[in-house]
């Protein structure tokens, strides 16, 4: 009698065992639990996003010491629609979205671009910047180009590295090698060279620091856009979708227009060649 109670006791006390661990499996509505980013951040009350901060005018660090740019503002929206504040950290490039799967951070706001490659790991939003690889020429376009096939013969200024040296020599073009963006843009006023190719902040930014300078846009090429966009852990869809809300949501307002006017002075906010 005394066996057949030990071994009921004990049974009783597996089953009670294995339902309280069933239990912490569930939430108190008794749906499974699901990896929720969106609520751990908003308990948090922070929204931790990874820069780089020596990325003008994307994001730097001011002469006041302060997080600024373009990618700093949008974050700074994002956060505020979020009910949440925003933590900055700063990384170098290579270790950015590697922090997202470390945790370090919850996302990063900083230029990035949602190639195909990176869509494999990462779900990104709706892109919230255009940037445009352009052919520039001295003002007033005077060799006329308006494509890829005009520059056959031409001379560009620009560094051995750059990934279209390949492609324009295929195009029969000659490089004149130069360090920066100061020398490259040189080249062409000077007329030691034809023409260089910046995309728009690039450009923005030597204007800015240039005004006198007489540069202007032959044309931009359509082969060559970048989409910025905010990534996010893959399953997250929840956040994603968080994320995809506040940009509508800037789009709408004006206020996305408004950060791009202020530092690249011109809007970069829709890709120029959309349907």
């Amino acid at each position: 009698m005394k066996k057949k109670i030990t071994f009921l006791f004990v049974l009783v006390l597996v089953l009670s065992l294995f339902t309280g661990c069933t239990k912490k499996e569930e939430t108190p509505s008794g749906e499974p639990e699901v990896n929720d980013q969106l609520a751990a951040i908003q308990n948090a009350g922070k929204l931790v996003v990874g820069i780089e901060g020596t990325y003008k005018p994307f994001n730097f660090v001011d002469d006041n010491g302060n997080y600024a740019g373009y990618d700093v503002d949008v974050a700074r929206a994002v956060a505020e629609h979020l009910g949440v504040e925003v933590e900055f950290v700063m990384a170098e490039w290579d270790a950015l979205l590697v922090g997202i799967d470390a945790g370090r951070w919850d996302t990063v706001i900083a230029d990035v671009t949602a190639t195909d490659e990176r869509r494999e790991k990462y779900d990104f939003s709706d892109p919230y910047c255009f940037t445009a690889r352009q052919v520039v020429v001295n003002k007033g376009n005077p060799l006329e180009l308006h494509s890829l096939e005009d520059l056959n013969g031409l001379r560009i200024a620009t560094n051995a590295t750059n990934s279209w040296v390949p492609r324009l020599e295929e195009l029969g073009v000659t490089i004149v090698p130069i360090d920066d963006t100061t020398q490259c843009a040189q080249a062409v006023l000077s007329g030691n060279a034809d023409f260089c190719m910046f995309n728009d902040v690039v450009l923005s930014e030597y204007r800015e620091n240039h005004p006198e300078s007489e540069l202007e846009v032959a044309f931009k090429i359509e082969s060559d856009i970048n989409e910025v966009s905010i990534p996010c852990r893959k399953g997250e869809e929840r956040l994603l979708a968080e994320f995809n809300a506040a940009i509508a949501e800037l789009r709408e307002n004006g206020k996305l227009v408004e950060f791009s006017n202020k530092w690249f002075h011109q809007d970069l906010t829709y890709n120029p060649f959309a349907e």
